[in-house]
């Protein structure tokens, strides 16, 4: 019955289940990511598709850094 107890008795005395935080995050990581842009009822020309999908991969990759930061990893993409 003393075997089983091991494991989970030195997990909890090294601390392996929980999470540290040592700082917190900068103020621009725990802003609220982006909504996509609205499209709105008219016809988009194909020109105008591109441009609001560039916006929004732009966001998505922006929020995706924010995540990165937060999980305390460094930012996938490069600031430009």
């Amino acid at each position: 019955m003393l075997r089983p107890s091991l494991p989970l008795l030195a997990c909890l005395l090294t601390g392996c289940g929980g999470l540290t935080v040592s700082a917190d995050p900068p103020p621009s990581a725990v802003q609220p990511c982006a909504r996509p842009v609205p499209l709105g009822d008219q016809a988009l020309s194909d020109q105008r598709i591109e441009i609001l999908w560039g916006r929004d991969r732009a966001a998505l990759l922006t929020c995706g850094d924010k995540v990165e930061v937060l999980a305390g990893r460094a930012p996938a993409t490069n600031p430009q």
